[in-house]
């Protein structure tokens, strides 16, 4: 693969969900596009709504750093939660938007950091977990479709179709609206109702976005 695409990552938990390194296993930074394994016929149909959820819409992940010298304490969501960069490397992000480059819009919105206590397990928790993700390197996922992720936190004009874009306070912060607030950067368009505070994500919808 050509740019700044890792055709064969190291992930060595297996899972983007339950990845967190103590040290950088990838060149920070990177970004990663699972296979999409071949698909059976089952998996099509002409009725909407029926077919494989995210088929056509495969993921995309960037390999970051997680860490927030304003934020030391936090509770990790239990589905993957909006992050922000902090600087012009692009390489680091915190869950509190109010720490973010800019907060201009939520401008430094950077994408769906995916570990979560779900995945991660009843073994410690929510905030034990923050402890253990905050300084190691982690996936974020910055484009293609993510079931469950962690709904928007403010809701204007909510709904399938609804742009979601970054806050300029608040932990795991986004908003969800009809249209794109002025000065922001869409994460991506909400696909789903919310329920149990989480909805499907077509991340990196509504413009250009890739995580930049």
């Amino acid at each position: 693969m050509a740019g700044n695409f890792a055709p064969y990552p190291r992930n060595g938990y297996g899972n983007v969900q339950t990845t967190y390194d103590a040290s950088a296993r990838n060149p920070v930074g990177i970004c990663w596009g699972p296979p999409t394994p071949f698909p059976t016929t089952s998996v099509f149909s002409t009725t909407a709504g029926s077919s494989t959820a995210g088929l056509g819409a495969p993921p995309v992940y960037k390999y970051v750093y997680f860490y927030d010298a304003n934020a030391l304490t936090g509770t990790l969501q239990a589905a993957p939660a909006p992050v922000y960069w902090i600087d012009e490397s692009f390489t680091t992000v915190t869950s509190n938007a109010a720490n973010a480059y800019s907060t201009t819009g939520g401008a430094s919105i950077a994408g769906y950091f995916m570990p979560n206590t779900t995945a991660l397990g009843t073994s410690n928790t929510g905030a034990q977990w923050y402890a253990q993700v905050l300084q190691s390197y982690c996936w974020i996922q910055i484009g293609g479709f993510l079931a469950g992720a962690y709904a928007p936190t403010t809701q204007t004009g909510a709904g399938i179709g609804s742009v979601i874009y970054g806050s300029t306070t608040g932990s795991w912060a986004s908003t969800v609206n009809t249209t794109l607030a002025a000065s922001a950067r869409a994460l991506g368009v909400q696909w789903s109702a919310i329920a149990s505070s989480a909805c499907d994500v077509l991340v990196g919808g509504q413009g250009v976005f890739w995580g930049s």
